[in-house]
């Protein structure tokens, strides 16, 4: 229980703190020159409401590149009719072809070539800004000459089970890549909501080294070349990218197993520390109830002291930091189930591996 005390104090003292006490607020830059980067297949509804929003943004200079990606709904006819409304919106296509199959790494590499500045702003087609300072608050990640920027994509609120555990979890991944690139070591982000130079995009081959596997190629590309001194971790509220719900509890298993295809190609240090974080926990949970049931209530009671007056308060308050809300209440039952869901459904990848993608 000591052992696990140390590790989850150094996580929760001298990482989640930052996000869970620091200043988030941000100073838009509103003058940078961005263009914004949309992959979108077969999502004609969704950037009918999502071009809008990103064409009523208050910043001066951008382009928004779309790229329809080998859709066989009415998404090109849409953005043929939208392009005279908004001057600065390039349609981008992709013509599908049975020869070759592909995710959505080719045509982010597409619309990156297609962007004529060099910083760019990426999302996809389901997702929603939460305000007009989105793009201003992004560009401003960049002040110091940093090459990339993180940022939230929260999932939106529903009813039901599925919602309610796809949200905490996005929280509590959120909670662990923005506090851990705010404290020197970024290790991944989300397609969702990043901006990066297009020098160093294609410095990295523009996710050419990925493109064996099935998803994760955000996650990979930086961790493959994010660091402390040309990286930052955006958590301003305004800057949050909002993404469409998953719509089953099936559809949520199967992401999470493509997810965790991943993880054995982060660097090792990351594969460590994230491996260490919920090991961590289980070990504390476990020696709580092991000792309160072997006649050791007083020894239990400051483990469980520590995790529920120091420990979980700061993860409850940066999760608040990203917009959490009520979720945070639930916590604890939801922690429990998470440490015995998680390795559950990575052993499941190891047994059966995830062939869907999108």
């Amino acid at each position: 229980m000591a052992a696990a005390l140390l590790v989850l104090a150094f996580f929760h003292l001298a990482i989640f703190s930052r996000l869970a006490f620091r200043r988030q607020e941000v100073e838009p830059d509103r003058d940078r020159p961005v263009s914004v980067v949309v992959c979108g297949r077969n999502e004609s509804a969704a950037l009918q409401h999502l071009i809008p929003l990103l064409m009523d943004q208050d910043h001066r200079e951008f382009e928004l590149v779309v790229v329809n990606d080998r859709s066989d709904d009415d998404t090109w006819d849409i953005l043929q009719w939208m392009r005279p409304q908004y001057p600065n919106l390039k349609p981008v296509n992709i013509q599908a072809d049975e020869k070759f199959s592909y995710g959505k790494k080719i045509a982010l590499g597409v619309g990156v070539r297609s962007a004529k500045h060099p910083h760019v702003l990426v999302t996809d087609a389901d997702c929603l800004p939460t305000g007009r300072d989105w793009i201003s608050l992004m560009a401003a990640g960049f002040k110091d000459g940093e090459q990339i920027v993180i940022a939230h994509s929260p999932y939106e609120r529903q009813e039901g089970l599925t919602s309610l555990l796809e949200r905490y979890d996005g929280f509590t991944k959120a909670v662990q890549y923005i506090s851990f690139a705010q404290a020197g070591f970024p290790y991944m982000g989300v397609g969702r909501n990043m901006a990066f130079t297009r020098d160093i995009f294609f410095e990295a081959k523009g996710h050419r080294r990925h493109r064996q596997l099935m998803s994760g190629d955000d996650d990979l590309f930086i961790n493959e070349v994010a660091r402390a001194k040309n990286t930052t971790a955006i958590a301003d509220k305004g800057s949050y990218m909002t993404t469409r719900a998953t719509p089953d509890l099936a559809t949520w298993f199967r992401r999470k197993r493509r997810h965790y295809t991943t993880a054995q190609f982060y660097r090792f240090g990351h594969q460590l520390l994230l491996t260490l974080l919920p090991t961590a926990r289980l070990v504390l949970w476990a020696t709580i109830f092991f000792l309160l049931f072997t006649g050791h209530p007083r020894t239990a009671m400051i483990g469980l002291c520590i995790e529920l007056f120091i420990f979980m308060p700061i993860c409850m308050l940066a999760m608040r930091r990203l917009g959490a809300g009520a979720i945070i209440w639930l916590t604890l039952p939801l922690e429990w189930l998470f440490l015995l869901l998680d390795p559950c459904i990575y052993l499941s990848t190891l047994i059966i591996k995830p062939q869907r993608w999108k």
